[in-house]
């Protein structure tokens, strides 16, 4: 991802402009979904499996828009309950009821022989440099780019300049003595009702705040995948990893300053971005995928992120990082969908990025950073300028969750939840990871 932002740069970005979600199922596509053909003269049917709760009123906002906008495509939403992207997938693929469309991650690895060839598809020729390495199959491109995404500590600048006493500088954060720091202003001052929110679930503790311990192992790309394939083999001890010792006790900050410290997993995802917006708390661990929630509470607010140091050596590759990668990919189901869905969904996956109104959803409401060189609606809230300068000075670290299997971050989710409600220990918790990933070793 390193290779890819550098080379892109942030001009080509600004010119051209993962993890649960619900929705509502809509039951009048299953004959379709079955393959049987659609009655003469009315529209195909088409449904999207969307794995991002936190966009799904705006996402239905603009597929009413484009439903409404023709009458040869009807898109529908079906919802993930309570399952997660890949045992949803698995259940709708095996009742024969697969999405036409679906956001896909981790997922493709075990699902890559059942997605369409896009390879043919205008969006391609507009993607930016490696943004299509993990989704080709051979010869083949099997997904369409969903956006860039980065995750850190976002933070409340309203709170953060109170609590500093000032205009806050983002910069000055680069250690854990600094951020231990920062949370001891945020309280002492009366800036806000605590620090940090803290969410507990899985994804977010299991695939993105995991991301940190493997991205942070080097800043070379080889080491860094080394690492989870030695880790595979039983040949890392993390009781004796530095970087694993370091992530930890980062991790112990957020717990002693988490503003739900005596319930820390009641929570639910919703009360993250009420507890920043609100300026009850002055950080949240969560990625720009938020912001359209924070928007809505907080319209005149301004947002950025911090890095998630792990030592006190400002200089430690990941201590001026934030992570930023491209998570998801859009997928079009080859298996189960008839001829006429798969060519309805890739005129709908085309109007969201080709048109000029799938164009202003897709950057204005669903808040994505494109990865095309054609938008010209361009991000101009905060929190995207904030990923943004990150980019710019390539202070980006790599997405390695995108490499995990399909269970990773269930598995590592439970054991960090175990972690924060201190139910296991540092030692349990290492144990628990290398447990994980040694079964994973013929993979």
């Amino acid at each position: 991802m390193k290779k890819l932002l550098t080379t892109v740069g942030i001009l080509a970005l600004l010119a051209s402009g993962l993890a649960a979600c619900s929705g509502s199922e809509n039951s009048s596509s299953s004959a379709n979904q079955r393959g049987e053909p659609a009655k003469a003269g009315s529209p195909t049917e088409i449904s999207v499996l969307i794995g991002k709760s936190e966009i799904i009123s705006q996402f239905e906002e603009m597929v009413e828009h484009y439903n409404t906008s023709q009458d040869q495509v009807k898109v529908s939403i079906i919802s993930l309950g309570n399952q997660n992207a890949f045992d949803k997938m698995t259940t709708l693929y095996a009742s024969n009821n697969a999405p036409t469309i679906s956001m896909m991650g981790a997922e493709y690895e075990s699902m890559h022989d059942k997605l369409l060839d896009l390879s043919d598809q205008p969006w391609v020729s507009h993607t930016m440099k490696g943004s299509l390495d993990y989704i080709r199959d051979g010869s083949q491109i099997k997904g369409m780019p969903v956006s860039v995404e980065a995750f850190g500590l976002i933070y409340n600048k309203k709170v953060l300049d109170q609590a500093s006493g000032g205009n806050f500088d983002s910069a000055t954060v680069k250690t854990q003595d600094e951020l231990k720091s920062l949370m001891d202003k945020i309280t002492s001052s009366g800036a806000a009702e605590g620090a940090i929110h803290v969410s507990p679930i899985d994804w977010s503790l299991g695939a993105h705040y995991s991301n940190i311990l493997f991205a942070d192992q080097s800043s070379d790309r080889d080491q860094r995948h080394k690492f989870i394939k030695d880790l595979k083999n039983g040949t890392v001890k993390l009781s004796e990893n530095e970087i694993f010792s370091g992530w930890v006790n980062t991790f112990d900050l957020m717990k002693a300053y988490n503003i739900n410290k005596s319930a820390p997993l009641s929570p639910v995802y919703d009360d993250g971005p009420i507890a920043l917006a609100s300026g009850q708390v002055g950080l949240w661990f969560m990625g720009n995928w938020a912001y359209p929630q924070i928007l809505e509470l907080d319209p005149e607010g301004q947002y950025g992120f911090l890095p998630v140091p792990i030592s006190n050596n400002a200089e430690d590759y990941g201590n001026s990082q934030i992570s930023v990668g491209v998570p998801s990919y859009w997928v079009v189901d080859a298996e189960q969908s008839t001829t006429d869905q798969q060519k309805a969904a890739k005129e709908f996956l085309n109007w969201m990025v080709s048109s000029k109104e799938g164009q202003d959803y897709y950057v204005n409401k669903l808040n994505f950073l494109p990865v095309f060189d054609n938008f010209t609606a361009e991000p101009a809230d905060s929190l995207s300028q904030s990923v943004l300068s990150y980019m710019k000075s390539e202070n980006t670290l790599e997405w390695m969750n995108t490499y995990y299997p399909a269970d990773a971050y269930p598995a590592m989710g439970t054991s960090m939840q175990k972690y924060l409600a201190d139910k296991i220990n540092k030692s349990d918790l290492a144990k628990e990871f290398e447990a994980y990933w040694t079964k994973k070793k013929s993979n």
